[in-house]
């Protein structure tokens, strides 16, 4: 089992080692935001509550080809009684919007978990949306679902979600704005 842990951890820090971005053109975003864990109620009385707030959550991302973008974050619970940090990485399909102002996304993962003293891996789905009001800048919404293992009692399935800003570190060539009268 260590080997297989260790196997995992050499694969997520060479993901996000050579991660991350938006488009063929800018490669690289960085994003800082508000997120939040939320278990079922019964799982929460196992784990000492069923909300952990999770900000600030920082991303870095890397747009690698065919619409694929890596991502690897962090982020921990601050101010919260119970111990909750993750370090997610993530592989992010995009439909081939990443010039447009909106851009969709799905994408599928994994992460560690460390609460207290143990940390648990857990598999991640879920969905998302960047939308750019200028070149550098966009506001992105996620949603994700960190499946556990029923054999780690440490951790249980839950939902993330978080809302933040995305910086480009290139000048993003964007497709016209949906909502622009001149075309």
């Amino acid at each position: 089992m260590k080997n297989k842990f260790n196997l995992l951890a050499i694969f997520l820090l060479l993901i996000t080692s050579c991660v991350f971005s938006q488009n063929a053109d800018n490669k690289w975003t960085f994003g800082i935001d508000l997120a939040s864990v939320k278990y079922s109620e019964a799982d929460g009385k196992d784990l000492g509550g069923s909300f952990i707030n999770q900000s600030p959550r920082f991303s870095l991302s890397k747009y690698m080809f065919s619409n694929i973008t890596f991502v690897g974050a962090i982020s921990t619970a601050i101010g919260d009684n119970q111990k909750y940090t993750t370090f997610d990485g993530l592989a992010r399909y995009d439909f081939g919007t990443s010039q447009n102002n909106v851009v969709p996304y799905v994408f599928i993962g994994g992460s560690f978990i460390k609460a207290e003293v143990v940390t648990t891996p857990t598999a991640n789905f879920g969905v998302g949306n960047t939308f750019w009001f200028s070149d550098k800048y966009g506001l992105n919404l996620q949603f994700m679902y960190k499946y556990s293992q029923d054999k780690f009692q440490s951790q249980k399935s839950h939902t993330m979600t978080s809302i933040g800003l995305v910086y480009s570190f290139g000048s993003r060539t964007l497709n016209p704005r949906l909502w622009s009268s001149s075309h």
